[in-house]
Order: C-alpha cells, then structure tokens, then sequence
C-alpha cells in the first residue's frame, strides 16, 4: 500500500521540543497538555505572524539531537518499509528541506524516502496533504493536525490520528485515533485484510 506519513509530532517529537525552547527562550511555563486548539499564536498570545516567525526560528536553529524521534516510530517506519510505500508530507516549510532529509537519515534510516513539502502550513501556500494524497494515489495518511486530518478523511483517506490534546474534538468516519505507533501497525495491518 502507498502510506503517506506526516513529519511533526508523528516521527519527530517536534511540539515538545519547540515548547522546551520557547519556555526557556520566553521565560513561560507552557506544558504540551495547553494547547488545546492546533494555534501556537492562542497558547503563546502573540499574533500569527510572531509565532510563525517564532516557530521558522527554531526550524531553523536546533540541532538535529534537540529534536527525538516519537517513541516507536523508527521502529515502525523500517517494518512499514518493508512492505509498503512510504511518502512523508509535511508542512513544514521547503526551505528547511534539507534540514529535513538530515533529520531523517540521522534518526530514522538511510533508506531513501520520499519526501513532499505541502507547500508553508502557516500561510496557506501550496498543496493540502488532502490533494497530495489524492494525486499519488495515497489511501492511508498517518498524521496529528486536526484541519488536515479532517480534511483527508473527506477526501476518502483514511486517516490514522495520532491522540493529541489539539484534536480531541475531532471525529470522522475514516479517522481511526491511535495512541502509539504499536497501535497504528495493527490498524494497517487490519486494513490489509
């Protein structure tokens, strides 16, 4: 089968690991339980521009042992790889795709995967997950961002939804929330059948 994979939150252990820097760069005592709404401006109180130039600036500067890996996701992405095909589709914008890619084969594998940048998540430049998925024929997309959830599952994707506090209200019959990368082998391994 062709799975697409979302990058942030999902391979990467991204949301902490900003929230760590932001914290201590901002003197704030934000937890990861707080957002509540997939907004960082809400939870940081700042406008959209300043948290996205916020964000960019940590995009930009960590270094690639500042971000882990989400438990058993290497694992998990070198069994998928065994029998399917895999595309990670992130938001992230494509001026850190090089960051990306060594991201990824320091952490994950030296295997070559694709990788689609969909377009600038913030400013709503490019294609949706939903389009990419539609246009290579991607039936499953594993991912945590409530809106592109949503908006794969009216498009017939299945969505695996990694449990997040900012898409606790979300619900769809082609969403399958999972709590684990355990988990969501199981649910593609059901889907097979």
């Amino acid at each position: 089968m062709n799975i697409g994979i979302d990058l942030d939150d999902v391979i990467a252990d991204f949301f902490p690991s900003l929230l760590t820097n932001y914290n201590t760069r901002f003197k704030t005592n934000h937890k990861v339980s707080d957002l509540k709404v997939f907004k960082y401006s809400t939870l940081w109180n700042v406008s959209s521009e300043e948290a996205i130039k916020r964000t960019d600036e940590f995009h930009q500067s960590h270094d690639i042992k500042e971000l882990p890996v989400v438990r058993g996701a290497k694992e998990a992405i070198e069994q998928l790889m065994q029998k399917h095909h895999l595309t990670i589709i992130t938001s992230r914008p494509s001026r850190f795709k090089e960051k990306v890619k060594i991201w990824l084969t320091h952490h994950i594998t030296n295997q070559k995967i694709e990788i689609i940048h969909a377009g600038d998540f913030h400013k709503g430049q490019g294609a949706t997950k939903a389009q990419i998925c539609e246009e290579l024929q991607i039936p499953i997309m594993i991912e945590d961002a409530p809106e592109t959830a949503l908006q794969c599952a009216e498009s017939g994707i299945h969505v695996i939804l990694f449990d997040m506090p900012w898409n606790q209200a979300l619900t769809h019959k082609n969403i399958t929330r999972i709590h684990s990368w355990k988990e969501a082998l199981k649910v593609i391994d059901e889907m097979k059948q």
